[in-house]
C-alpha cells in the first residue's frame, strides 16, 4: 500500500565467554523499530525496543526477532504504548518471534497495545525456549483511548501466541476482538472498561512456586482486578490479569512481577529499563 512501511528487525544476543557478559551480536532495525544503546549491569543486558512513528497505520507490517543465545542474559522493554490507528479495509501486521537458548534469560516487558477506533491488526508471537532457558514475557492490552471516550471502537484485533519448551509444543492460543464477533469478550460487569494483562513464565522454578502463584492469586483478587493462574505442563505457567483501570493492571503486574523474583532471581537485573511498570 502507498506510504505504509514494511519493517524487519533482528536482535542477536550472546554470551561473550572472554568478558563473561552477554552482547549485542547483530542488530538490524529501521522504520517501524529502533533499539536503544544497551547496557550491561553486571547481570543483565537492558535495552528498550521503541517505534520511532506514532504507531501502525494501514498496509504497516513489522517483523521482529529475538534471539538470545545460549547462556545470554537479556531484559527488553518497549517504553511507549503501541498504537494502532484507523485503517479502514486495509490492516496491518506484527510478527514476533523470540528463540530463547539452553541456560540463556529472556524478559520482554512491552508497554500497552491500544487498537484505536477503526483500527485492524494481526498480530503473531512465537516463543521457542531450548531446556534450561528462563523467559518472563508481558502482555499488555488496553480497550482503546479511554481517555479521548474511544472504547471498544476498534474494527478487529487479532492475536496468536505460541510456545514451545525444548523441542515440543506447549501452548497456543488465539483471540480475536472485533464488534462483529461481539465486541470484548474480556468485560467484567460492573465496569466501565477493562484492561487485561498476561505474564507467561518459563523456567525450572516454575515447577517449585505454585505455593507463590497461589497466594499471589489470592492477594490481588480485589474489586477493581480480576486474576487467574494456569499452570502447563512443568515449567511453564501463566498468570492472567483484568482490571478496570491501566493504573490497576500496571501496578498489579508490578506485584506479579515483584512475586516471582524468587522463582526468578535474574529479575533483580535490568531495574536501568523498568519504567513502564
Amino acid at each position: 500500500m502507498l506510504g505504509s512501511l514494511q519493517s524487519e528487525a533482528l536482535l542477536s544476543f550472546r554470551h561473550d565467554t572472554e568478558r563473561d557478559r552477554t552482547v549485542l551480536h547483530r542488530r538490524r532495525t529501521g522504520g517501524l523499530c529502533h533499539v536503544s544503546k544497551p547496557y550491561w549491569d553486571g547481570t543483565v543486558l537492558g535495552a528498550q525496543v521503541v517505534n520511532p512513528t506514532a504507531g501502525l497505520f494501514a498496509g504497516d507490517e513489522l517483523r521482529m526477532r529475538v534471539e538470545v543465545g545460549d547462556g545470554a542474559r537479556v531484559s527488553l522493554t518497549s517504553p511507549s504504548a503501541s498504537r494502532f490507528h484507523a485503517m479502514g479495509d486495509c490492516g496491518g501486521w506484527v510478527e514476533q518471534e523470540f528463540d530463547v537458548g539452553a541456560g540463556a534469560w529472556l524478559e520482554f516487558r512491552p508497554d500497552l497495545v491500544i487498537p484505536q477506533g477503526k483500527s485492524r491488526v494481526s498480530q503473531t508471537t512465537r516463543l521457542t525456549v531450548a531446556e534450561g532457558g528462563e523467559v518472563v514475557f508481558f502482555d499488555l492490552l488496553a480497550p482503546g483511548r479511554v481517555a479521548h471516550g474511544e472504547s471498544y471502537q476498534y474494527q478487529r484485533y487479532s492475536t496468536t501466541l505460541e510456545l514451545e519448551l525444548g523441542g515440543s509444543l506447549v501452548a497456543r492460543e488465539r483471540m480475536v476482538l472485533s464488534p462483529e464477533d461481539g465486541g470484548w469478550p474480556l468485560r467484567v460487569p460492573g465496569w466501565e472498561v477493562s484492561y487485561y494483562g498476561a505474564v507467561w513464565l518459563v523456567g525450572a522454578g516454575v515447577t517449585t512456586g505454585e505455593e507463590v502463584l497461589a497466594k499471589l492469586e489470592r492477594q490481588l483478587d480485589s474489586e477493581g482486578v480480576r486474576i487467574g493462574v494456569s499452570a502447563l505442563t512443568g515449567g511453564v505457567a501463566v498468570v492472567r490479569v483484568l482490571a478496570a483501570r491501566s493504573v490497576l493492571l500496571k501496578s498489579s503486574l508490578a506485584r506479579v512481577r515483584e512475586a516471582v523474583e524468587g522463582m526468578f532471581p535474574l529479575l533483580r537485573g535490568g531495574r536501568r529499563t523498568l519504567q513502564n511498570l
